[in-house]
């Protein structure tokens, strides 16, 4: 008889709601963001709970909204990425670097981190739990309720959040990216790219 599939939605969501009861304890570096990766994906091996998403000559994910647009989005190349994610969490000072900022203040900072972790992409899969669960408690040790929830309420809250994250990671795979660097670029993904950028 044939087992059932797993619900790795479900597993990964009881992980989640076991890392608000009992966080991780840690410095807020990459072992701390490794941990909480381990952590939700440690009953599904074929993701490497833990471990750093695998050498690729290039990583883009193809997004489809719900809306039923689609594009693809370039992140970080693979051989930066442990660097550039020390550098951004060692640059980051933990909890310290938000407590006592303004709610508008917190929101710009927090909003920053995202993006450049997003850009990073460090895993495989699980990239949004991984983040979600990390700034969360980020904020919580700061004084801030990060309510991740309140995008998740319909198809066009997801969508806007999509579209942003996408067009964050975007303008740090690409800064400065315009029209006539992209007809002049010999890189077909920087020239792709730029109409990623007119539809978002």
């Amino acid at each position: 008889m044939a087992r059932p599939p797993v619900d790795e939605g479900w597993l990964t969501a009881n992980r989640i709601s076991e890392l608000v009861e009992t966080p991780v304890v840690g410095r807020f570096d990459i072992a701390h963001l490794l941990e909480i990766h381990r952590r939700i994906f440690q009953d599904l091996p074929h993701h490497g709970p833990g471990q750093f998403r695998p050498n690729a000559a290039a990583w883009v994910k193809a997004r489809e909204l719900e809306s039923g647009d689609h594009y693809y989005v370039p992140y970080a190349p693979r051989r930066i990425l442990e660097s550039e994610l020390s550098q951004v969490l060692n640059a980051l000072h933990g909890p310290e670097a938000f407590r006592g900022l303004s709610l508008d203040r917190f929101a710009v900072r927090m909003a920053q981190l995202y993006a450049d972790l997003d850009y990073l992409h460090p895993f495989r899969e699980g990239n949004n739990r991984t983040l979600r669960t990390f700034t969360r408690q980020l904020a919580r040790e700061a004084g801030f309720d990060l309510n991740w929830s309140v995008s998740n309420a319909n198809e066009l809250a997801r969508d806007r959040l999509h579209r942003a994250r996408d067009l964050a990671v975007i303008q740090r795979a690409f800064p400065g990216l315009d029209e006539q660097r992209a007809i002049e670029t010999d890189n077909r993904m920087e020239y792709e790219t730029y109409w990623v950028l007119k539809k978002l």
